[in-house]
């Protein structure tokens, strides 16, 4: 059992929210342990509907790896969301999704991180979170899934193969997860409310805030291929800029590359 302090509670959570988020969203669930928050929003969610689990056994991130989801310490939220008409900039709902989150660490006095192209929250060179979308039938329909890494201890990731890190470890405090919670959904909405008009000055201003690999030298792996250049934000589709050796520009889709600092 969690401490009362320390689980995940609908009233907690409500609490901390503005008017506007409350009026917005259909509903809030909190389950003690799920497979997939994600599976679980694709399959029983409804229009403004959130998802918080506890624990995932079968927690997932991109390309279908493995997300490592232990009980009580970390966020694990799924957003279903349904727009009137396929936004025409769909593509960069990942993204959009990605300054949500950053900013409701900003929100919780969280400072330093930043984002990884296309949908990874970072933290000094080490993973601190991670988005996942997911179309439900149609396109107007998606699912909106976040992993966040929170009061998780080093021996509870021993088995994630990449650099981590933990707001506790960033902190050196036990962060608040409800509140923590509230922000996220605070902010999610927000964007989500707000992304068929979206405003790709402004969008493109917000993301080289948070862009973690602007100027960075990088390396992308499309399949066999192995491309190095000069990190250089992204376009109006979303895809990663890079600027190769001998000077031309390659954008890069998230659907088929990796990318490494």
């Amino acid at each position: 059992m969690l401490p009362v302090h320390d689980a995940l509670q609908v009233a907690d959570i409500r609490a901390h929210l503005d008017a506007a988020t409350l009026h917005t969203l259909r509903d809030i669930h909190v389950f003690s342990t799920l497979d997939s928050t994600n599976r679980w929003a694709l399959q029983a969610g409804q229009c403004g509907e959130a998802c918080f689990a506890e624990q995932q056994t079968a927690g997932r991130g991109r390309r279908g790896r493995q997300w490592q989801s232990p009980a009580g310490v970390n966020l694990y939220l799924s957003v279903r969301w349904c727009f009137a008409a396929v936004p025409p900039h769909l593509p960069l709902l990942s993204l959009v999704a990605g300054l949500a989150v950053a900013e409701a660490l900003e929100d919780c006095a969280i400072h330093g991180h930043g984002l990884k192209w296309p949908n990874d929250v970072y933290y000094a060179g080490k993973k601190l979170g991670g988005i996942l979308l997911e179309a439900v039938g149609s396109l107007e329909q998606v699912v909106i899934g976040i992993g966040l890494n929170v009061n998780m201890l080093p021996e509870a990731g021993a088995d994630i193969d990449q650099p981590w890190t933990s707001l506790q470890h960033i902190t050196g405090e036990t962060l608040v997860r409800n509140t923590l919670a509230a922000a996220l959904l605070q902010r999610l909405v927000k964007r989500l409310h707000a992304f068929p008009q979206l405003d790709m000055a402004q969008f493109q201003h917000d993301w080289q805030h948070w862009d973690v690999l602007a100027g960075q030298q990088v390396q992308a792996l499309m399949g066999t291929e192995t491309l190095q250049g000069l990190a250089s934000g992204v376009n109006n589709q979303g895809q990663l800029r890079i600027i190769l050796r001998d000077g031309f520009i390659k954008n890069l889709s998230s659907a088929d590359v990796s990318v490494r600092m």
